[in-house]
């Protein structure tokens, strides 16, 4: 017979388990990439944020005069869409792509993956956490027949 101690996993337990292992692993990963990535590379995905913000209410507010390709931050600025920016533009230049979603703001260097695959990562990260931590914690997953 094992020598360890073997608990039923509930579903109630199980679940909360995941729900601390999804938390866990998600800060885990934000902690990571605010380390890891440089300043300068993190300053140009808010800027990429800022920059899809103000060019959408452009396009909303005028349908003639579509920002499709080049962004004119000039314009942008003039007429109060965005805020005054200032960064390197020979290593940063921002352009606008078409993507399965419409228009989207893109970086010539750095292209963040979109929220549906930092969130499916960040839950698959979650769910090994949760296995592995299960089987040290001695939990039976799967009910024995």
């Amino acid at each position: 017979m094992d020598s360890k101690k073997r608990n039923q996993l509930t579903w109630e337990k199980g679940l909360t388990l995941f729900a601390i292992c999804w938390v866990l692993t998600a800060g885990a990963v934000y902690l990571l990439r605010q380390i890891l990535i440089p300043a300068d590379e993190m300053a140009c995905y808010n800027r990429i944020s800022t920059l899809q913000t103000s060019v959408t209410h452009w396009n909303a507010a005028h349908p003639d005069k579509i920002i499709n390709d080049e962004i004119d931050e000039a314009v942008l600025n003039k007429n109060g869409f965005l805020p005054p920016q200032t960064y390197d533009h020979e290593k940063h230049f921002y352009f606008v792509g078409e993507t399965a979603h419409g228009l989207k703001v893109k970086c010539n260097k750095h292209e963040d993956n979109p929220l549906v695959l930092r969130l499916t990562g960040d839950t698959i990260l979650a769910v090994l956490v949760f296995i592995v931590f299960c089987m040290f914690r001695g939990y039976v997953l799967f009910k024995p027949s």
